[in-house]
């Protein structure tokens, strides 16, 4: 029986980082994205045998293929990570429903039928690492859906979490605040003709938030966040009153003023 890592979001981002740096630690690493090409670029890379899945995870055609895929080949699966998913900046009018909907279809539901699909062939010991975000602690007017689809990241993998210890599987839930990857060219593709987001409090590295992600799920902690003003954040959103929290982010990026006609 192989072991082996799956890694979803893997064309890109912090999937391709946690490829490099799982790379060697499994008999076999599954990479699953969109971008064939990219995919085919890390199986040159890679000291591990990687399979490349290109797959859409929004897809349920998809979705049978990898769970056919588990029963041909009967892996054991020692970490599964989800990190495919996007966001999208702007009022509610300026994004389209179609991307909201897929934005919600991927960022929670994919997820949730990946971690599924995926646990009954895990067994103790195995890791399930979970992206969320430092935006799923608020409600955050003006990127909303995305803010409440990690919202419902971190819900989900902390509950599973309390379910799965009797079969001695941990999941961590890792929460990144922003970091640079290409997670904004999608995120301000919208019909905003100004940008939503202006003042980047600080920026992390995607490495960085993988290697301390991989250090703490090994230690088997729930959480993972990167970072001084990504840790001193979520405290504070969860001591205070949410629709301060929310007037606070709206004048910190001028958003008043930008939508006060509108």
């Amino acid at each position: 029986m192989k072991n082996i890592a799956v890694i979803t979001g893997a064309s890109s981002g912090m999937g391709r980082e946690f490829v490099n740096k799982l790379d060697g630690k499994f008999d076999e690493i599954w990479g699953i994205g969109l971008e064939a090409e990219a995919l085919d670029a890390l199986k040159e890379q890679t000291k591990t045998t990687f399979r490349p899945l290109e797959l859409d995870l929004t897809n349920s055609e998809s979705i049978k293929k990898y769970q056919e895929l588990l029963q041909q080949e009967k892996p054991n699966v020692q970490w599964l990570v989800n990190c495919a998913g996007f966001g999208k900046f702007g009022r509610y009018d300026e994004i389209n429903v179609d991307d909201s909907a897929n934005m919600i279809d991927l960022n929670c539901k994919a997820l949730m039928e990946m971690t599924e699909r995926t646990l009954p062939f895990m067994s103790a010991g195995s890791h399930i690492v979970q992206i969320g975000s430092v935006a799923g602690f608020q409600p955050v007017p003006y990127i909303a859906v995305y803010a409440a689809t990690k919202a419902f990241v971190i819900s989900y993998s902390r509950a599973l979490n309390q379910e799965l210890k009797s079969r001695k599987i941990k999941i961590t839930c890792v929460c990144p605040f922003w970091t640079k990857t290409a997670f904004f060219n999608r995120a301000t593709d919208t019909k905003s003709k100004e940008p939503v987001v202006t003042k980047y409090v600080a920026m992390y590295k995607p490495e960085k938030v993988v290697e301390k992600a991989i250090r703490d799920t090994i230690k088997g902690k729930e959480l993972s966040i990167l970072g001084f003003i990504a840790r001193s954040q979520v405290r504070l959103v969860n001591m205070l009153p949410k629709k301060l929290v929310m007037r606070t982010w709206i004048k910190q990026q001028k958003l008043h003023k930008k939508y006060k006609d509108r």
